[in-house]
Protein backbone atom coordinates (compact mmCIF):
# COMPACT_ATOMS: atom_id res chain seq x y z
CA UNK A 1 0.00 0.00 0.00
CA UNK A 2 1.43 3.93 -1.35
CA UNK A 3 0.53 6.45 1.16
CA UNK A 4 0.98 9.87 -0.25
CA UNK A 5 0.03 13.01 1.21
CA UNK A 6 1.89 16.50 1.67
CA UNK A 7 1.35 16.59 5.22
CA UNK A 8 3.91 14.70 7.05
CA UNK A 9 1.26 14.27 10.55
CA UNK A 10 -1.42 12.75 7.86
CA UNK A 11 0.95 11.15 6.20
CA UNK A 12 3.10 9.17 9.36
CA UNK A 13 -0.76 8.94 11.26
CA UNK A 14 -2.45 6.64 8.36
CA UNK A 15 1.53 4.82 7.58
CA UNK A 16 1.11 3.71 11.00
CA UNK A 17 -2.51 2.80 11.46
CA UNK A 18 -2.50 0.63 8.42
CA UNK A 19 1.12 -1.16 9.30
CA UNK A 20 -0.53 -1.63 13.03
CA UNK A 21 -3.19 -3.23 11.16
CA UNK A 22 -1.49 -5.50 9.06
CA UNK A 23 -0.17 -3.78 5.90
CA UNK A 24 3.06 -3.10 3.97
CA UNK A 25 2.98 0.65 3.55
CA UNK A 26 4.98 2.98 1.72
CA UNK A 27 4.37 6.78 2.68
CA UNK A 28 5.49 9.72 0.16
CA UNK A 29 5.24 13.16 0.46
CA UNK A 30 4.78 14.16 -3.24
CA UNK A 31 3.49 12.42 -6.22
CA UNK A 32 6.64 12.54 -7.73
CA UNK A 33 7.92 10.37 -5.39
CA UNK A 34 5.22 8.00 -5.36
CA UNK A 35 5.72 7.46 -9.28
CA UNK A 36 9.89 7.21 -9.19
CA UNK A 37 8.90 4.34 -6.28
CA UNK A 38 6.06 3.21 -9.10
CA UNK A 39 8.72 2.68 -11.53
CA UNK A 40 11.75 1.85 -9.82
CA UNK A 41 10.61 -2.52 -9.64
CA UNK A 42 11.54 -4.39 -7.36
CA UNK A 43 10.34 -5.35 -3.96
CA UNK A 44 7.68 -2.87 -2.67
CA UNK A 45 7.04 -1.63 -6.09
CA UNK A 46 3.99 -0.92 -7.84
CA UNK A 47 3.24 -4.68 -9.06
CA UNK A 48 2.70 -5.29 -4.80
CA UNK A 49 0.53 -2.27 -4.34
CA UNK A 50 -2.65 -3.18 -4.02
CA UNK A 51 -3.85 0.48 -2.98
CA UNK A 52 -3.16 3.88 -3.30
CA UNK A 53 -4.30 6.32 -0.73
CA UNK A 54 -3.75 9.76 -2.21
CA UNK A 55 -4.44 13.63 -1.01
CA UNK A 56 -6.03 15.63 -3.84
CA UNK A 57 -3.68 18.27 -3.73
CA UNK A 58 -0.41 17.57 -3.53
CA UNK A 59 2.88 19.74 -3.63
CA UNK A 60 3.88 19.03 -7.13
CA UNK A 61 0.68 17.57 -9.09
CA UNK A 62 -2.78 16.76 -8.07
CA UNK A 63 -4.42 13.48 -6.69
CA UNK A 64 -6.05 12.61 -10.13
CA UNK A 65 -2.75 13.41 -12.23
CA UNK A 66 -1.01 10.61 -9.86
CA UNK A 67 -4.11 8.35 -10.62
CA UNK A 68 -4.24 8.57 -13.93
CA UNK A 69 -0.60 7.69 -14.36
CA UNK A 70 -0.47 4.88 -11.53
CA UNK A 71 -4.00 3.51 -13.79
CA UNK A 72 -2.01 3.83 -17.09
CA UNK A 73 0.31 0.95 -15.78
CA UNK A 74 -1.47 -0.57 -13.44
CA UNK A 75 -5.11 -0.18 -13.51
CA UNK A 76 -5.57 -3.14 -11.10
CA UNK A 77 -4.38 -1.16 -8.20
CA UNK A 78 -7.58 0.47 -6.01
CA UNK A 79 -7.22 3.72 -5.43
CA UNK A 80 -8.54 6.31 -2.48
CA UNK A 81 -8.54 10.13 -2.57
CA UNK A 82 -8.19 12.34 0.53
CA UNK A 83 -9.47 15.78 -0.02
CA UNK A 84 -9.77 18.68 2.62
CA UNK A 85 -12.28 20.58 1.43
CA UNK A 86 -15.76 19.58 1.05
CA UNK A 87 -16.25 19.78 -2.89
CA UNK A 88 -18.92 17.37 -3.99
CA UNK A 89 -17.90 18.75 -7.80
CA UNK A 90 -14.38 17.04 -7.00
CA UNK A 91 -15.72 14.39 -5.03
CA UNK A 92 -17.81 13.88 -8.37
CA UNK A 93 -14.81 14.04 -10.91
CA UNK A 94 -12.76 11.52 -8.80
CA UNK A 95 -15.41 9.19 -9.28
CA UNK A 96 -15.69 9.30 -13.09
CA UNK A 97 -12.35 8.77 -13.20
CA UNK A 98 -12.50 5.28 -12.00
CA UNK A 99 -11.55 5.95 -8.20
CA UNK A 100 -13.29 4.36 -5.76
CA UNK A 101 -13.62 5.93 -2.46
CA UNK A 102 -13.16 9.83 -1.90
CA UNK A 103 -12.49 10.95 1.80
CA UNK A 104 -12.35 14.04 3.54
CA UNK A 105 -10.24 15.21 6.00
CA UNK A 106 -11.18 16.88 9.08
Amino acid sequence: MFVVDGDAAVRDSLVTLLALNGHEVAGFATGGECLAAMDAGGNGSAEDVDCVVCEAELPDISGLELFRAFRAKHPETRFALLTSRNDQGAAAAARVCGIEAVFQKP
